[in-house]
């Protein structure tokens, strides 16, 4: 992508971040940083599960090292779940505009 392309997407979004008449959507545009966000989260949920378990000692710490990747990869997984929902809806709702406007009105 050549920064003019760059320079582009950046006036489509904010273009789109002040379109009162909401045509056009951003929240496909920045998914994928909310994907990396949510990421960082279930990390620290895991790392809160690991030392949580970890602080009691003894065989805590092995429960620790089953538990807190389990709780990262659940998380992640909600949260994967839960932003393909949001994406799928409003996938859905541009395509339904695109046929709405290749529509022609019947005659009559």
């Amino acid at each position: 992508m050549s920064s003019n392309d760059n320079m582009m997407q950046s006036k489509n979004f904010f273009a789109s971040l002040f379109d009162f008449s909401f045509s056009s959507f951003v929240t496909l545009r920045f998914i994928k940083v909310l994907y990396v966000i949510f990421m960082v989260l279930a990390g620290l949920i895991g790392l809160a599960v690991f030392i949580t378990f970890a602080s009691q000692g003894g065989v805590s710490i092995l429960i620790a090292l089953i538990l807190a990747p389990i709780a990262f990869f659940l998380y992640l997984l909600i949260y994967r779940v839960l932003l393909e929902f949001i994406v799928v809806i409003f996938r859905i709702a541009e395509n339904t505009s695109i046929m709405a406007s290749n529509s022609k009105p019947p005659n009559g």
